[in-house]
Formats: C-alpha cells, structure tokens, sequence
C-alpha cells in the first residue's frame, strides 16, 4: 500500500503546472476520493474535539496528522517517522488546533514509540514507501510531549476496549465514523469527512474504510461518535494508489494495536 512522502508533494506543488497536469491531479484525486469530494473544512478557532488534532513535523521537514489522547501523549501512524530508509525522522513539534501557521497549543515531541515489526515490514520504491501485509497492523505510534507554549485542549478519549467491544460499537454506531486531517491539497487548514463508512473491521486490527483522504493524512484520527462523546478508535495508515481505487478501500490501524511501550506510556500518565 502506498504512503505518499509529504515533503516531496509539497515541494512539487509549487512548481508551475500546466492544465493537463492539472486536470490528471484533479482525475487522481477524485479516484482517491471515491468519485466525490465529501471532506468539510473546519472553521477556526477549533472547538473541541478538533482542536486536539494537530499537525505533526519530523525533523526533515515532513508533515502528518496527529491527536492529542492525554497531557502529554499524541497518536498518529508510525510510517510519519519512516520516510527513507535506516533512519527514524524523529519528530519536532506538534501543534494541537493547527490552522494557517498559527495553533492553539504547541508541543515539542521529545519521543516517538512504534513497534518495531513495523520497519521490517516496509519497502522504499523511488520517492515512495510501501507497506507490506505483514506490517500493516503496526502503522501506530504515541508520542510523548511537552507544552511549549499556547493553551492546552483537552485531548481526544480513545477506545479503551476489547475487539469484540470494538465491533459491537461500530455496530451500534451504523458503521459510521469521522475522520479530520491536514490533507496536502490545503495542509494549513483542517478538513474532515464526516459520517464516512467503516466497510470491515479485520482480525489484524485494522479497518478498511470510505473517508476521503490524502497525502498529509497520515496519522489523522478516525473516531465514533458515542452518547459519551467523541472518541478515537484508529488511525489513518494508507490508501491504495488511485488507478487501483476499485481494488481496495482506505486502511486505519484500531488502537487496539498500539505496542506494549506505548501502554506504559499511557499508564504512567494515567490512560
């Protein structure tokens, strides 16, 4: 499955681009989008639970999506710190309510935690990486913070659960969920597809579902709206290449695969 490179998209972006180029990104993305642009853009300032979903930046300069889940803990993919090969892109700052180079708190990532089956499991193609079967179910990290500077939001609750309590609750829920990100056609912006649907949760706790996403995705949050509120079940991993759209749905990685380092964490925070 394809993980589009962030840093590179953006650079090529702001070249000039002549309008069949135009028109064929335009063709790609309405492929990727199942046929129809669905996403909303979120009017700031963020209110809750938006303005604890963030951008994420690595030290080489890439971008992701990420989500505050306790004081000092965000939750994106594990890919967002794999862009080349043998070398972690350790992330730098993360930035809860993110919009038009200004956000509501800004974080310094003093950590990343990621299980480390998911390295073996990727293959670096040109400018693209691809994730293997084989580690498609550990594309989910935790990060751990620390408040720089702004107002802290209160973070995204995430499903604390079992698989079987996991699917009962999508069930309940219609299969409908909610996913928001910093998608790379305006990654200074949040957008969100809301009420998209889950079409399969599988044994290796992953989903596949139908929001609409993009490069600069990645990590974002995919969450159920509960009588108790909100609440973060997975994360957004990878999508098929557009010209195979018909073959396969997005794919999320569920919380319920988070490592065992990144559970302690969680507990010595108190989660």
């Amino acid at each position: 499955m394809k993980r589009w490179v962030i840093a590179v998209l953006a650079l090529w972006l702001t070249l000039p681009v002549r309008a069949e180029d135009e028109a064929q990104i335009q063709k790609e993305r309405l492929a990727l989008f199942f046929g129809h642009d669905d996403r909303i853009n979120i009017p700031a300032p963020y209110a809750a639970p938006y303005n604890a979903i963030g951008r994420l930046e690595v030290k080489s300069g890439g971008t992701c999506t990420a989500t505050l889940i306790a004081p000092d803990l965000a939750i994106t993919a594990a890919h967002c710190f794999l862009m080349t090969p043998r070398k972690i892109d350790a992330g730098r700052w993360f930035m809860a309510g993110f919009h038009d180079g200004k956000y509501q708190a800004r974080y310094q990532v003093t950590g990343q935690v990621f299980h480390p089956k998911f390295r073996q499991g990727l293959r670096y193609e040109g400018d693209d990486v691809y994730i293997e079967p084989s580690a498609a179910p550990y594309d989910i990290a935790v990060m751990k913070l620390k408040l720089k500077d702004g107002q802290a939001p209160e973070p995204m609750p995430f499903f604390q659960g079992s698989r079987k309590q996991l699917m009962q609750t999508i069930l309940r829920a219609e299969q409908q969920i909610n996913q928001g990100g910093f998608a790379e056609d305006h990654d200074t912006i949040l957008s969100a597809h809301l009420g998209c649907t889950l079409t399969q949760l599988r044994r290796n706790g992953t989903i596949f579902h139908r929001c609409d996403t993009l490069s600069g995705d990645s990590g974002s949050p995919i969450w159920l709206d509960l009588p108790t509120g909100p609440t973060l079940i997975a994360v957004q991993s990878s999508a098929p290449d557009w010209f195979n759209r018909k073959l396969a749905d997005n794919v999320g990685v569920t919380v319920l695969q988070l490592p065992p380092a990144a559970r302690k964490l969680m507990k010595n925070t108190g989660q």
